[in-house]
């Protein structure tokens, strides 16, 4: 019989974005008889909380500023307790202890890079900082998991070695009734129902590029005059996003973060992903599901999922111009949104969780067997 091995997943576990729906997708679906999974979080939050609904092992051991090490031997004795046999980062901040910790423990440490480093700070001194240790701690790992190619180029150029990709992957999402779904989000949210939503769902962070989105909307408001604004995600530019908001004159709605934020996907007539940096782009898995035309930034991992002019359009990133014009391109077209549609129902199956799994499985053997 065949060693079951203790896998840990280390992750900061703050909010809820594409990383940690990455992890609860691998934490839910790994094979138990082959994996057992636990989760650290090195924060009390959403991530957690949703972690521990979902029967996930959770367990959190607090950093109280960005480069404390002070859970490091707490972490080493609860994992020599667990007799854990592969560590499994997360984020700047898993990355710091988990590699540390698992170097001091004298077992394999895989990483998953989830975005662009150098973007995911407000600060370009927190981002410099966040980069000279990646540098220093990747040396530590035993493998390296990218979300895109693109991701992988630049992990490489970081130093990185044994690095594959294995794209993110999605469950199917059911919409019994999309008519139904669309217009109980509508009423709920005192969107009219003859008006046109756009929308978008991620972080209000810089990275995700809604002041973008915000100012096309203004240059195609007097096209389309019903034309609604719908903003899902919390973050550090809540407020100022909607001061922008307040002194335009968009009619617009601004939720919050929203757990299952994907059921306001049928209430979209086209979705914008403005990006100045992603990944990969998890929530476009979502849209195509939804059957919501796309417009996305030409960033990062995007154009590996979506192929301009066949599963969506895609503009050159921070061009407002462009992105205003490739929405006018298939809200005046229902032909061309029919046919993106269409494209992408054949396209997001190849992107399946399935695939991730088995692919991250093989990689787990390959680690803890050579």
């Amino acid at each position: 019989m065949k060693k079951k091995y203790k896998i840990l997943h280390i992750i900061g576990g703050g909010e809820v974005g594409g990383a940690e729906q990455h992890v609860l997708s691998l934490l839910k679906g790994i094979d138990r008889n082959r994996f057992d999974l636990q989760l650290i979080c090195l924060t009390q939050g959403p991530f957690s909380d949703l972690a521990s609904e979902n029967k996930i092992p959770t367990y959190t051991f607090p950093m109280r500023f960005p480069l404390d090490l002070s859970p490091i031997p707490k972490l080493i004795r609860w994992s020599q307790k667990m007799a854990i046999d592969l560590v499994h980062t997360h984020g700047s901040r898993g990355n710091l202890l988990g590699r540390l910790s698992a170097r001091w423990l004298r077992i394999p440490c895989l990483t998953t890079v989830h975005s662009s480093l150098a973007q995911d700070y407000l600060s370009p001194w927190s981002a410099r900082i966040a980069l000279g240790l990646d540098r220093l701690t990747l040396p530590l790992t035993s493998g390296i998991i990218t979300v895109s190619e693109f991701l992988a180029k630049e992990v490489a150029l970081r130093g990185g070695r044994t690095i594959e990709t294995i794209y993110n992957g999605y469950s199917s999402i059911s919409y019994d009734d999309p008519t139904s779904t669309r217009n109980y989000f509508r009423n709920q949210w005192g969107i009219p129902a003859d008006a046109l939503v756009l929308g978008t769902i991620g972080r209000l962070h810089p990275t995700k590029g809604q002041i973008y989105l915000i100012k096309a909307a203004i240059q195609l408001r007097s096209k389309f005059p019903n034309l609604h604004l719908l903003l899902i995600g919390d973050g550090p530019l809540r407020q100022s996003l909607a001061s922008e908001l307040r002194g335009s004159t968009i009619p617009h709605t601004l939720t919050g973060y929203l757990p299952l934020a994907y059921e306001a996907l049928p209430a979209m007539d086209l979705f914008v992903l403005p990006s100045i940096s992603e990944g990969m782009g998890l929530v476009l898995l979502e849209a195509m599901q939804a059957r919501v035309p796309i417009v996305a930034s030409a960033v990062g991992g995007i154009p590996e999922l979506i192929r301009d002019k066949k599963e969506g359009l895609l503009f050159p990133s921070g061009n407002v111009t462009e992105l205003a014009a490739a929405c006018k391109s298939i809200l005046e077209n229902p032909s061309l949104a029919k046919s993106l549609v269409l494209a992408g129902q054949n396209r997001w199956p190849m992107f399946s969780v399935n695939n991730m799994l088995r692919e991250t499985e093989q990689f787990y053997t390959r680690l803890l067997e050579s």
